[in-house]
């Protein structure tokens, strides 16, 4: 199932209320975008890959102050941003149906290895910023 540009726009769509989106792009994953925390959704069924979510401690711990959240420990911010990989892509079953499924968050510290994103293809990615806070949604779709 070959995915058109187009479709991807529903991940802009879940998170644009709330984020700045800066101009999407596609990279190789020879190089993948990231930062600090990363929280990984293996998408399987008719399409194959994964969305990650990526961005800084500082982000996370000020949104973690925005819900009036003491603890921000780093155990948290990487629960926060597994949750937010979580929301991006179940926002996406929307578009793609229910065949369109998707696995827990895996919680890592820095870049999808290439197990998620195979070193020969690319990745499409959409920068955003919140406060003075960035980040990045990757969408690998084989």
């Amino acid at each position: 199932m070959t995915v058109k540009a187009e479709k991807l726009n529903v991940f802009i769509d879940s998170v644009v209320g709330f984020v700045e989106i800066d101009t999407p792009y596609l990279n190789p994953n020879t190089k993948p975008v990231h930062y600090d925390y990363t929280g990984i959704i293996t998408i399987t069924g008719p399409l194959r890959g994964c969305v990650y979510v990526s961005t800084t401690p500082a982000m996370l711990r000020n949104l973690l102050e925005v819900i009036n959240e003491p603890d921000t420990s780093v155990e948290l911010m990487k629960d926060l941003v597994g949750e937010i990989a979580n929301t991006v892509s179940g926002n996406a079953r929307s578009e793609f149906g229910p065949e369109f499924i998707i696995s827990p968050p895996k919680l890592i510290t820095g870049a999808p290895d290439e197990s998620f994103l195979p070193p020969t293809e690319r990745t499409y990615v959409i920068p955003f910023g919140w406060k003075s806070h960035t980040g990045v949604i990757g969408i690998y779709i084989d």
